[in-house]
């Protein structure tokens, strides 16, 4: 018995521990993000300067106000200074987008801006190394409508510039809450970041509406309390929350809407997650391999019970312990 009550106490005190190497963790991966110098590295998926979560912003027609930090991987890439597509940071020198973006002439003077939710104060401002459309990209289809900026310098990381994490599963049901963001076209667009509560369907909803929909392409639809979000970016990301951990995932890549004049938003995006095997192999070819973070469904997962679980199991295995002894002396 005596000892029975040694181990509940030390797995109490293994819990701590744990705990208290957990919040250790996460105070380095703070200091990294805040590294004023050097090749800095930030855990994906997280908005650790916004406020407030339920904080949904000042309404506006076409969506609303995203905050400062609240969608910390988005970019503008831009011409002369004009906005012409959206995109996401998937690393420091990776920028994630759509290949209908550089379709036509390729602009000479192209810059991605990063960090900031108003195309009137950019905080960082980077000039492109190179393009790579998908190799199978149809202008007449958008089948393959993807794109990967490799960046001539590296982006240093802080609470407002954070890389988003791809997604680690194919399954719409996983994801909890989605968010699609933009700063729409330069004649009908905001210079301050937008955005709008999305939610995915499934593939046969969407044929209903959109009979030819090509492999690899998955439909989001503006849910019925937002207002619509006409004219957002291409290449922009829809961004998904994975259960209850704060972390947030890239699951696709807009690529083209119907008339949301006529009827509710329905957005055409391409299924990040089926593009992970290109995007590792594109970047280990440039010699920037990018290896994708975030969950692993084949990861080991460690559970560490809480204190009051703990608690609740040595108590009752006490009791059921007692229980029998006491049962094996009267026998």
């Amino acid at each position: 018995m005596l000892l029975f009550t040694f181990f509940c106490f030390n797995s109490l005190i293994r819990e701590v521990n744990a705990s208290s190497s957990s919040q250790d963790l996460r105070n380095e991966q703070q200091r990294r993000i805040n590294s004023p110098t050097g090749y800095t590295r930030a855990e994906c998926g997280l908005r650790p300067s916004y406020e407030s979560f339920l904080d949904m912003g000042k309404r506006i027609t076409g969506g609303g106000y995203a905050k400062d930090g609240e969608f910390p991987w988005h970019v503008s890439i831009q011409s002369k200074r004009r906005h012409i597509c959206g995109g996401t940071m998937i690393s420091a020198l990776w920028i994630l987008t759509a290949a209908h973006c550089f379709a036509g002439e390729m602009p000479p003077d192209l810059t991605v801006v990063v960090g900031s939710v108003d195309l009137y104060f950019p905080l960082e401002e980077h000039k492109l190394d190179r393009v790579i459309l998908h190799e199978d990209f149809d202008s007449m289809s958008m089948q393959n409508d993807v794109a990967l900026i490799l960046l001539s310098s590296p982006i240093e990381f802080s609470k407002e510039k954070i890389p988003i994490c791809l997604p680690f599963i194919d399954d719409i049901d996983t994801w909890q809450e989605c968010w699609a963001t933009g700063w729409g076209t330069t004649r009908e667009g905001s210079h301050v970041l937008q955005k709008a509560r999305m939610k995915l369907i499934s593939r046969e909803q969407c044929l209903k509406r959109t009979p030819v929909l090509e492999e690899n392409m998955l439909c989001a639809e503006v849910e019925r309390r937002e207002k619509s979000i006409c004219q957002v970016d291409g290449g922009g990301p829809l961004v998904c929350s994975y259960w209850n951990t704060m972390k947030w995932f890239q699951v696709g890549i807009i690529s083209w809407g119907e008339d949301c004049s006529e009827k509710a938003n329905q957005e055409v995006l391409m299924s990040v997650y089926s593009y992970r095997g290109w995007i590792e192999a594109q970047t280990a070819r440039r010699g920037k391999p990018f290896f994708i973070e975030g969950l692993d469904k084949h990861a080991k997962v460690r559970v560490v019970p809480s204190r009051a679980e703990s608690q609740s199991f040595c108590l009752v295995s006490s009791l059921l312990l007692v229980v029998s002894l006491m049962t094996f002396r009267v026998l």
